[in-house]
């Protein structure tokens, strides 16, 4: 593994710098829409577990009998 130079690491910094710059806080509206968004493909990822975890469950049985 390499080691980076001071030079790299400077220039990594002033980009990561220049990002901060350029963030900003979002409104409100903004920040509802995006947690919204964040609830609903959490509950469809759970669900889509859930529903694996069911198949998972109920197919063995099916093919037993």
């Amino acid at each position: 593994m390499q080691i980076p130079s001071i030079s790299e690491l400077q220039s990594k910094l002033q980009e990561y710098i220049n990002v901060l710059k350029m963030a900003r806080k979002p409104d409100r509206e903004e920040f509802l829409t995006t947690a919204k968004i964040s609830v609903a493909v959490m509950f469809v990822v759970g669900l889509v577990g859930f529903l694996i975890y069911i198949l998972m469950e109920i197919v063995p049985g099916v093919f037993k009998k």
